[in-house]
C-alpha cells in the first residue's frame, strides 16, 4: 500500500500530523489553485502593463507554483491538478492496488483533488475576466488589449 501511495495524492499528508478535514482540503486545492491560475492569468494578460516580459514570466510562475507547493503540501501534497492525481490513481487501480488507490468510502479523492482544483479555477477565471481584466483595460486606454 505504501508504493501505491507514491502514485496518487493523500490527505491528510501521510507524513503529517495536522489534522485535516475533508472540507478543509478541498478549500486547500482550491485556494492553491485559485491563486496559481490567477498570477498565470495576470502575467501572461497583455492589458496588465506591470507585466514582466514574455521571457521572465515562466520564473514567476515557477515561483508561484514552488510558493503554494511550500504552503499547501503540508496539508494535502497540493495536487492542484485534476488529471496529476487521476490518471495515477486509475494505473493503481488497475494494476490491484484498490484499496490504496481509493482508500476512502466518501469519494475524497473526487472531491479534494478533482473538486477542489476545478472549483477554484473556474473562480479564478471568472474573477480575473469579469473584475481584474476590465480593470486592466480601463487603466491601460493606450495600450492594446488583445
Amino acid at each position: 500500500m505504501d508504493t501505491a501511495r507514491m502514485f496518487g495524492e493523500y490527505y491528510p499528508n501521510p507524513g503529517s500530523t495536522a489534522s485535516m478535514t475533508m472540507p478543509l482540503a478541498i478549500m486547500a486545492e482550491a485556494f492553491g489553485t485559485f491563486l496559481l491560475l490567477l498570477f498565470i492569468f495576470a502575467l501572461t494578460e497583455g492589458c496588465n502593463v506591470g507585466r514582466p516580459s514574455d521571457a521572465i514570466a515562466p520564473v514567476f510562475i515557477g515561483l508561484t507554483v514552488t510558493s503554494l507547493i511550500c504552503l499547501i503540501a503540508p496539508l494535502t501534497q497540493a495536487g492542484f491538478n485534476p488529471a496529476r492525481d487521476f490518471g495515477p490513481r486509475m494505473v493503481a487501480w488497475i494494476f490491484g492496488w484498490n484499496q490504496a488507490a481509493f482508500p476512502d468510502n466518501q469519494g475524497g479523492f473526487f472531491w479534494v483533488y478533482i473538486f477542489g482544483p476545478l472549483s477554484g479555477g473556474v473562480l479564478a477565471a471568472w474573477f480575473f475576466v469579469y473584475i481584474l481584466e476590465p480593470a486592466m483595460k480601463k487603466s491601460s486606454k493606450s495600450c492594446d488589449c488583445n
